[in-house]
């Protein structure tokens, strides 16, 4: 009882667990030694240690089977209670078998312990996948490094999982996210992962007070790792400014995270229910000059001006691409050309409105329209006076060009004494 009290404090299981093991482990010797009997049990005494090996043999009215069967006449001179089916037991000497039981149940023993202890980590992880775990680097073994959890539990941490040019080491404490369990093979797996978006959520879980509370809620997140991320947060309170709170005091909050991460740079943008201002708010620090948004295919067109052209793309199309994959949005980028204004024209229309209204102020006359030539707008109104409308005098007559104006004899005359 010692050994099997150490053993379940050694491996983290139930004694009741290694005791059955046990027991099937003697069972199954026994099984070797007394090939014919059918019915074997085993039963270890928790407080002695004493073991306690029986066979049985069922009460028959004919005997066919010696080995596991026993006359109803027989039974009766020792039970006169006995009737057909009952089962009657026979202890068997443990002793005997000694050296059968320490090589076969050795081998039996640890096999029901495995199978105990693999059920265990099902059991214990099935519910922690998503989450955070905590480890050790235990050994580097063909480009994957092995993790234990717990000091007892084995989890794989594939190189695909790995951040970019980050370099783990035997011994060193490390975090990560349970990516799955996988349970074929020799029994069940744990995978991890350090590039997954999730896990930049969940950091961002554990950093920022407001986000474990509830206050604020990150709802997506994109990541390029070990190079650049975005997060996207929101505030069930109007009073707590997400980004402002998740960045923190100088970047205070934030920059935990990215040392998490071997310097990945994040940035922390607003939520927000308008797709539109979502995807503004994405490529920010980017001005976005104008956006068609196709709510069906989920593509965006959008123009900025020359100078935020690059801004918004970002180096190698890293801006874009992580807006895009932040809000799950095929966003185009094109250089916003506005279109050229006649200064001319524009004085011309504004002048055409200003003399339209001063028009239909007075109420006197109608208003001039945009399209009157200046004759029409020169032309006299019914309202004028007859004198204003009657025919020009001669002094007015038009002159005919191109003809120089005769004088008159007496004109020329005078002139000539002049």
């Amino acid at each position: 009882m010692e050994a099997i009290v150490e053993l379940s404090h050694e491996r983290g299981l139930e004694q009741d667990v290694i005791i059955e093991a046990l027991e099937d482990a003697i069972v199954g010797a026994a099984y070797k030694k007394y090939k014919n009997y059918r019915n074997i049990e085993a039963q270890i005494n928790r407080s002695s240690g004493q073991i306690e090996l029986m066979h049985f043999k069922t009460v028959v009215e004919e005997l066919e089977d010696p080995d596991n069967e026993i006359l109803l006449s027989d039974i009766k001179q020792f039970d006169p209670d006995a009737e057909l089916g009952d089962e009657v037991e026979y202890p068997i000497e443990v002793e005997q078998f000694a050296g059968v039981i320490a090589q076969t149940a050795r081998q039996l023993v640890f096999q029901k312990i495995n199978e105990a202890e693999r059920e265990m980590v099902l059991e214990k992880y099935q519910e922690k996948v998503g989450e955070i775990l905590h480890g050790t680097v235990a050994r580097i073994e063909r480009g994957r490094t092995v993790i234990m959890i717990g000091g007892n539990v084995e989890a794989m941490l594939e190189r695909r999982e790995q951040i970019p040019f980050e370099k783990l080491n035997p011994g060193d404490n490390v975090r990560a996210m349970l990516l799955e369990l996988k349970t074929e093979g020799r029994g069940p797996q744990l995978v991890l992962t350090r590039t997954h978006p999730r896990f930049l959520m969940k950091l961002m879980e554990v950093e920022v007070p407001e986000v474990f509370d509830g206050i604020i809620e990150v709802m997506a997140a994109a990541r390029e790792p070990g190079r650049r991320a975005k997060v996207a947060v929101r505030s069930h309170d109007s009073e707590v400014d997400p980004v402002g709170a998740c960045v923190g005091v100088r970047g205070s909050r934030i920059q935990s995270v990215v040392a998490e991460l071997c310097g990945e740079r994040i940035d922390v943008v607003e939520w927000s229910e308008d797709l539109g201002m979502f995807i503004a708010n994405a490529l920010a620090p980017a001005e976005i000059a104008e956006m068609e948004l196709n709510m069906d295919s989920r593509l965006a067109e959008i123009k900025v001006k020359m100078d935020q052209l690059s801004l918004a793309i970002g180096k190698q199309g890293q801006n874009v691409r992580l807006a895009s994959k932040l809000t799950d949005v095929s966003i185009n980028i094109n250089a916003y050309e506005p279109e050229v204004v006649d200064p001319f024209a524009e004085h011309e229309a504004r002048h055409a409105a200003r003399m339209e209204a001063e028009a239909a102020a007075q109420g006197d006359a109608p208003a001039v329209s945009q399209a009157a030539t200046p004759q029409e707008a020169a032309a006299p109104t019914e309202a004028a006076a007859p004198q204003e409308a009657a025919a020009p005098t001669e002094a007015a007559a038009p002159e005919t060009p191109g003809m120089p104006e005769v004088p008159s004899e007496g004109e020329a005359a005078a002139g000539g004494q002049g």
